[in-house]
Order: structure tokens, then sequence, then C-alpha cells
């Protein structure tokens, strides 16, 4: 799934989630797993400023998310493209783009963040034929 998320005024950009997603967050960032930090995240979807715990670790994850499904917006296909080549020479880190923008409340786009990902999770179609597995020997 894809859509476009403004960060602040002017500046948006095309987010995308994929199957793929997992797999390039583990090669932006090695040791660490997308699907514990994106249920991190989605405990604080809806919180208001000021409601939640959301502290630095949280904020990384946010961060280190984001930068990676505005990336994978750059491109058609999991294959990098030039124009990615150059945001991560621009962007080496992900705090290198954050610091960019000026402040800016994560709760604004924290929900759009956490449903890029749940919208692309879902299921598309149900299982037609259902198999139970072959019994133990």
């Amino acid at each position: 799934m894809e859509k476009i998320i403004e960060f602040e005024e002017g500046r948006s950009y095309n987010c995308k989630a994929s199957a793929f997603s997992p797999i390039l967050y583990n090669k932006l960032f090695p040791g660490r797993d997308f699907i514990k930090d994106m249920d991190v995240l989605s405990k604080h979807a809806g919180e208001k400023e000021g409601e939640g715990t959301f502290g630095v670790e949280e904020y990384s994850y946010f961060a280190n998310i984001t930068y990676m499904f505005v990336y994978q917006g750059m491109a058609p296909s999991p294959k990098q493209t030039e124009e990615q080549k150059e945001f991560l020479e621009k962007y080496p880190t992900p705090w290198d783009w954050i610091d960019t923008f000026d402040t800016f409340s994560i709760y604004k786009n924290l929900d759009a963040i956490v449903e890029l990902w749940g919208t692309n999770e879902k299921r598309i179609s149900k299982l037609k034929n259902r198999v139970s597995a072959p019994p133990v020997k």
C-alpha cells in the first residue's frame, strides 16, 4: 500500500509498505525486528500528545520505520533506484533525515504510519481450501 503523508507544511512523502518491508527494515537496520518494532508503535496509535508514554525508544522505532517507508515509496520495486541512492547519500541515517524537519508532533503522523502497515497486512481474500496438517508419525 502507498500513501502520501505530510510531515510538515510543504513536505510530503510517498510512503510505501509491502511484503518486502520487513526484509528492507532488517537490511537498513541490522539486528532490528520490524514486526516487534511496529507492534510497539501500534500500541500508541490513537493516543493524543501528552496522553501516553511515548519515549525515546518508541521515537527511535518511529524514525526508523518512517524513514524506511519513505525510502521504499521512492521505488516501484525492491531494486534500488537513483532517487533512493541519493536519499541514502543525503540522509545516511533516520536521524539525519528527521533533523531536517522543524519540530513536529509525532502523534500527527503516527496513526498514518501504523495504518499504512496495518492495511498492507490485512488478508485480501479468505482461504478457499483449508487442508489440515498431516498427522504426526
